[in-house]
This record gives structure tokens, sequence and C-alpha cells, in this order.
């Protein structure tokens, strides 16, 4: 905590990240803030830019989301507080903070900061780095992927496990692969060239999943695109920028199949 890093920092860093994400989300209590924003924590603050000068420490940076969820399992439990649901609603993706149009913070255009919950990840280019880095995790390996998402299609495990988003006996449902891989394809080719482009494209899928694969199927497909969405892990699977990216442009899918039925 003074000119260069030491063993303090790194024994402190893994509990102050976890305490801005968990703060926020359950007590509704900002430790960290946005570039410019005006914080009680100037120091904490910097400490945080200093760090995030760092390589080493950036490759195990995790996000707030992958923290809130992967925390109450560890502890038995963490305790909501009327303040935090806010901040809960925008890191879960559920609304923006502000409530602009009533739409979800992991909704297109995204917004800097996630409108002001947790600041951008600058130091790994622009948007269209992070988009090439979640094409080129989700193409690596395409077909356990799509097998992982068919689990929201598919049956509970047993034993169930106590951490919600963790089912690792999750039985796939295999009918659900081919629409689901097809998809990711769509969602890869719009991250690359723009949703823009390949609206039309979505668009002709989500009439295909819904005429021809009827109801059932098309449950099935939306279960599981947001069974893979609502776990894409940071840094475990890819960095914040490519995770925003990726869970924004599923849901941009999602929403197609949802307008078609």
């Amino acid at each position: 905590m003074g000119k260069d890093i030491t063993t303090v920092d790194i024994q402190f860093a893994p509990f102050l990240e976890r305490m801005c994400a968990s703060l926020l989300f359950f007590k509704g209590f900002q430790m960290r803030v946005s570039p410019g924003e005006p914080t009680d924590y100037p120091n904490l603050n910097k400490w945080f830019d200093a760090m995030e000068t760092h390589e080493s420490y950036m490759l195990t940076k995790s996000d707030y989301y992958t923290h809130c969820w992967d925390l109450p399992p560890q502890l038995g439990g963490c305790t909501f507080e009327p303040s935090g649901e806010p901040y809960e609603k925008a890191i879960n993706g559920e609304r923006t903070l502000d409530g602009t149009g009533g739409r979800g913070s992991w909704e297109l255009p995204l917004q800097p900061h996630n409108g002001g919950i947790e600041p951008d990840w600058t130091w790994l280019g622009d948007d269209d780095a992070a988009k090439r880095e979640a094409v080129e995790r989700v193409s690596a390996n395409n077909e356990s992927i799509a097998r992982f998402a068919a689990r929201g299609a598919g049956r509970k495990g047993f034993p169930a496990y106590t951490a919600p988003l963790a089912d690792p006996n999750a039985v796939p449902n295999d009918a659900m692969l081919v629409g689901i891989s097809s998809v990711l394809q769509v969602i890869c080719m719009a991250l690359l060239e723009g949703v823009e482009k390949h609206e039309s494209t979505m668009e002709q899928m989500a009439t295909v999943v819904v005429q021809e694969g009827k109801e059932e199927f098309t449950e099935g497909i939306v279960k599981s695109l947001a069974y893979m969405r609502d776990r894409v892990g940071v840094p475990r699977d890819m960095r914040l920028p490519a995770a925003r990216q990726l869970r924004a442009h599923v849901n941009w899918a999602i929403g197609k199949i949802l307008d078609a039925q």
C-alpha cells in the first residue's frame, strides 16, 4: 500500500474486491466508484487503480456478478437490505441502475461502467477487443458450451448443491444441441460484425425455432441460452468486458426469439 506492491496488497486484494461487490449488492453500500465520480473513499479507489496496473492482478480479477453469486454459499448466506435492491437488479442484469426505459443492464447498448456501478476494465482495450475475446472463448469450445447450456432445458442434478448456479450433475437436453449451437453461431457473427448486420438472420432463425420447433422447443432454447448467460464466470470463462458483451448479445438473441412467438 505504498509506492511498490507488497504482500499486504496481495493479501488484501481479494477481500476488498469481494467487499466492493457484495456490500453494494446486498446493502447498497458503494466503495468503488466510476472514474471522476465523488467518493468518501478516494484512497481506496486510488489503490484499486494502482493494483489494476499489475498484469498479475488483472489476470485474477473477478466481476461483481460472479463475486455476489459465489459468496453466499461460502458464507452460509448473506442478508439483503432494501437499499441494495437497485444495485442487486443492475448487477444481475435485470434493470439499469437509473431505470431508463425499463430495460435491463445486460441489454444493448451497454451503459459505460454498468451505469455507474462497476468501473469498466479500460486497460483491456475497446469494445471490439472485448467482442473478439468473447467469440474466441465461445467458438473454441462450441460443442461443450452448447451441451452445458442444454442443461437449462434438461433435468436438475442429484444431489442438489447449495450454490444456486451450480448443478454439475444436471442432465442436458440433447434435443436442444443443434438449435443452441446455431444460435450461438449467429451471436458470434453479431459480436464480430454488429447486430445490425445480423438482425434479419437472427429474426429468420427465431421464426424457424418458433414455427418448426413449436412451444416446448422454443421454451427449451430460451431456457438454455439464459442458463448459459447466467453462468458466464469472470475470470474463469473470460474477462469482464467480454462477459458483458456476451451476456448482452445472448439477451439480444433471446429477445428475437421471444418476439417471434
